[in-house]
């Protein structure tokens, strides 16, 4: 786990700093009233933290670089969402509000307008099930611990060994955070009066790959690409080319998550979302011909898994695997 712990207080306080700053300097910009400067200025103050918390994180190690950049790209992309949602809605958050928004990971600003003065009935249903399942994702974690270690005691075959580790210590990683956490958070949010929602939902269900990305998995990240890129280019380009560019900036975003903090692998992630991009275009076409993917569950969750799972060692790639994931439980 030392690859998660900053080596540097100073270089630490100061990507504290930005992170503040961030939130505060996107509030002032949602204020001004040239649309094109406001979007202007948001992507520019996301793009240059970035590339200044690279410089300066630089020699830290690979897994605190890794959740700095996803922090500042969380933060920085709320602005971009935020100035998006001053310009549709004509309306602004209190600073209250505003950093209630940073406070929940999901990206639609509209949530914090209003609040309910009594909880949401399932508020607790959901803190539940994100305790539990974040019990769940800490055991699966242990038990690829052990997997890995008893496979080397009884020398297993290594390669196997390694596979088996990693996708139970993905999978557990998963339901710690994505269905553990998340859910935790939206559970407090619901008991607090705000309709925050699940952010992800029964992805195994998926018929399509349209319905994976779109309904089913992460909308924190859908909700992102949508309000920040696909509808503004969406008038400009049409919806289909405004799909694919969405993809684009998935592939852009996880090559900064993924690549950029062990300086190896680029261009794999990118080729993830491309790929994706171009099975959902092809779900397009086919249903406009009348022939849904979705019309067959069984085939279209077939082919919904083979479109995730298959290619995912270009999305995780080793040096990822290496430097990132396998030093939580000591690989």
């Amino acid at each position: 786990m030392t690859a998660y712990l900053p080596h540097s207080t100073s270089t630490l306080f100061i990507y504290l700093v930005i992170l503040v700053g961030l939130p505060a300097i996107g509030y002032l910009l949602a204020q001004l009233q040239s649309l094109p400067l406001k979007r202007v200025l948001a992507w520019g103050m996301t793009i240059g933290s970035l590339t200044f918390i690279d410089h300066i994180l630089l020699y830290e190690p690979v897994g605190f670089r890794m959740l700095a950049i996803i922090g500042a790209l969380l933060f920085g992309m709320k602005s971009v969402i935020y100035v998006e949602y001053s310009i549709r809605a004509g309306a602004r958050l209190s600073v209250r509000r505003w950093i209630a928004f940073h406070l929940w990971v999901g990206m639609r600003p509209y949530l914090f307008a209003k609040r309910r003065t009594t909880p949401y009935k399932d508020a607790k249903k959901y803190m539940v099930l994100g305790v539990k399942r974040l019990i769940l994702g800490l055991i699966l974690i242990a038990m690829s611990s052990l997997l890995w270690r008893v496979s080397m005691d009884l020398a297993w075959n290594p390669r196997y060994s390694l596979i088996g580790t990693t996708a139970l210590l993905l999978v557990g990683l998963s339901f710690t955070m994505h269905f553990g956490l998340f859910n935790l958070l939206t559970g407090i949010w619901r008991q607090a009066g705000f309709d925050c929602q699940q952010l992800f939902r029964n992805p195994l269900l998926s018929r399509s790959l349209n319905e994976f990305w779109s309904r089913r998995w992460n909308l924190a990240f859908s909700e992102m690409t949508t309000l920040g890129v696909y509808r503004p280019l969406a008038a400009v380009v049409g919806k289909n080319s405004a799909v694919f560019l969405a993809f684009i900036f998935s592939g852009v975003l996880h090559e900064l998550a993924i690549s950029l903090p062990v300086r190896s692998g680029f261009g794999w992630p990118m080729l993830y979302f491309l790929l994706h991009g171009i099975a959902m275009l092809l779900e397009t076409a086919l249903s406009r011909i009348g022939l849904p993917i979705s019309k067959w569950p069984w085939l279209g969750r077939a082919w919904t898994m083979a479109w995730l799972i298959l290619p995912i060692t270009i999305l995780f790639h080793p040096t990822f695997l290496k430097e990132i994931v396998w030093p939580i439980i000591d690989i």
